[in-house]
């Protein structure tokens, strides 16, 4: 019986065998072996095998991407925007070296009573002693009777108060409540506050309750994106929006490991969310949609708790903001604009803390406002005027079993049945990969960005886990925008760098073929426009010929230059122009003179 049992897999493996050889040139030439009709032994059906003639073998194997002729970019006429034109623009700050920058501006303004206060101001100056510019807080400074006044008062609030925060939804309410229970207080406990000083003792209280305590002021400053604090004694650093500016240190300290830590609890309060010794490290997002990493105790991070919050732009990027910093042309972002326009599949790539988001945001304004668009992110971020916008969060669990737990991958999912014209995610990292690329492959328009320095280490990190995508899928994607940020000409610059568009993917090489459709040079600080396939397949559509695209192109550009010339920052404001184009061209060709 054992012996039979042996020869019928000795038998079935034969078979097998053979029919790998007879299949052989089916799966050289790029057919699947299991297209073949087979019995149920395994054998080929006669004449359903297909031999290749003799000649066939010499014949390059056709891609599945059908190879176009890329047409040239136009360089478009353009009027090349100085860097003082720029800077007056958003902070109307022109310098000629750092060391005589000296800035002041008001950052925290209070109603008291009748009357609004200025409370803390910011002054961007050189300091000899350390041979930096320094960002110093300027607050009231107080006696030591009203230090007294609002110790003892905290106290109490702390222990007899409770903030109905469901019941008042605004700040402002809030605020009013805090301030007449500050009122009832000193009534109740028979405090004496000089009238002079009063404003001042009720500001810090405010900035120590519903505020950010000693970075309050920081996070009230419309042109700080970073602050970081990396330990005890060390001063607090920030990001400033200025290129002049750039990464400077204040003159906020944490004195003490007790203070530092007690200030990282509640943050972390802040977001709902709790950090222990046993659990201490936190990424969550502040009330205002800011993303805060918090590092708790000295466990795990050698000088003490340390913190750094990203800073919600209140006041979203726009491409005239994208003008100013000087991260793109009018004649890029007109290019990006068609391709935004047309429905094609963008990434945005670029080391931390290049820009990636704002851009993607800039961009996203160029979309139809008639379109459905889902965004997809961890933390919010994007901000956009179209009616048809339908903005989600992921959601972390609860417990250690993640229960609740809403991933990127899940929203993704139930954006496919949502019938969405433009997926956009806010960073893709993982497994949400996958299905972003599946959704571009049926149809849908995608925008995102991700973390790739290189259009080789972008590649690498698509097909490597835990992203894991297959590599012929990545010929879905029609553009990759790659962002750096660097120290150029005296001040840190964000630039776009390259923008390449994907022809396809070669079997043989293993390589994806790419082309150069955009590129700057640093040494005329000049976007030079290279080849494009997206836009051939766009005239073609269109049925647009070269001069056709040119014209529409410089009408772009046009409107751009106008819209920057105008100021137009404001994110609602921008997308009336961008409707206008979209539904009366010819109405919007008056207003820029065209």
């Amino acid at each position: 019986m054992l012996d039979r049992l042996i020869e019928k897999v000795i038998e079935r493996m034969a078979i097998d065998i053979e029919t790998k050889k007879k299949l052989k040139a089916r799966r050289i030439y790029g057919i699947p072996a299991q297209g073949a009709i087979i019995n149920l032994q395994g054998v080929p059906i006669p004449y359903q095998i297909y031999y290749p003639p003799s000649n066939f073998g010499n014949k390059k194997i056709e891609k599945r991407k059908s190879r176009k002729k890329p047409v040239k970019i136009p360089f478009v006429k353009i009027r090349k925007f100085t860097e003082q034109e720029s800077i007056k623009k958003f902070l109307n700050l022109e310098v000629e070296s750092k060391e005589k920058i000296n800035l002041l501006y008001p950052t925290t303004k209070e109603r008291i009573g009748d009357q609004e206060y200025t409370f803390a101001y910011a002054w961007i100056h050189w300091d000899n002693a350390r041979k930096s510019l320094v960002y110093d807080v300027v607050e009231p400074k107080l006696r030591d009777e009203d230090l007294s006044i609002i110790n003892k008062t905290l106290k109490i609030f702390e222990n007899k108060v409770d903030i109905p925060m469901e019941e008042l939804k605004d700040l402002s309410k809030i605020k009013e409540y805090i301030l007449n229970k500050v009122d009832e207080i000193w009534k109740l406990y028979k405090i004496k506050v000089d009238k002079k000083y009063e404003p001042y003792i009720k500001y810090y209280i405010l900035r120590d309750t519903v505020g950010y305590g000693k970075i309050d002021p920081l996070m009230n400053d419309p042109q700080i994106e970073d602050i970081s604090c990396n330990g005890v004694g060390i001063p607090v650093f920030v990001f400033h929006r200025n290129p002049y500016i750039g990464e400077v240190q204040t003159n906020i300290i944490f004195d003490s490991a007790d203070d530092l830590d007690s200030f990282v609890l509640k943050l972390a309060l802040r977001t709902g969310r709790t950090v222990s010794v046993s659990n201490p490290l936190l990424d969550a997002a502040l009330p205002d949609g800011s993303r805060i990493q918090i590092t708790y105790g000295k466990d795990v991070s050698r000088k003490g708790s340390s913190f750094t919050i990203r800073k919600f732009t209140k006041d979203p990027f726009t491409p005239v903001d994208i003008i100013n910093y000087g991260t793109a042309d009018v004649g890029l972002l007109a290019y990006l604009w068609t391709l935004v326009e047309e429905g094609k599949s963008i990434l945005i790539a670029g080391g931390t803390a290049t820009g990636k988001t704002s851009l993607l945001n800039a961009i996203s304004l160029f979309i139809k406002p008639e379109k459905k668009i889902v965004s997809i992110e961890d933390t919010p971020e994007l901000q956009l005027p179209h009616p048809n916008w339908l903005p989600e969060v992921a959601r972390p669990g609860f417990g250690p079993q993640k229960y609740g737990e809403v991933t990127l991958v899940d929203l993704l999912k139930a954006a496919l049945r949502q019938r969405p014209d433009y997926i956009v995610v806010g960073e893709v990292r993982g497994a949400e990969a996958y299905v972003l690329f599946q959704a571009m492959a049926t149809g849908h328009a995608g925008l995102g960005t991700i973390h790739a320095e290189t259009f080789e280490a972008l590649v690498d990190r698509l097909i490597s886990p835990p992203i894991s995508l297959p590599p012929v899928l990545l010929e879905v994607l029609d553009a990759v925008i790659f962002l750096k940020r660097i120290y150029y000409k005296g001040k840190y610059v964000r630039k776009i760098d390259k923008v390449y568009e994907i022809v396809g993917w070669d079997r043989h090489k293993k390589e994806v073929e790419k082309i150069i459709s955009y590129k700057w040079e640093p040494s005329s600080d000049v976007f030079v426009p290279g080849e494009s396939v997206a836009i051939k397949d766009i005239m073609e559509l269109r049925g647009w010929d070269e001069k056709a695209f040119e014209e529409n192109l410089e009408f772009k550009t046009k409107v751009l230059e106008y819209l920057w010339q105008n100021n137009v920052r404001d994110y609602r404001e921008f997308s009336k122009y961008m409707e206008m184009y979209y539904t009366n061209p010819s109405e919007l060709a008056k207003i820029i003179g065209q």
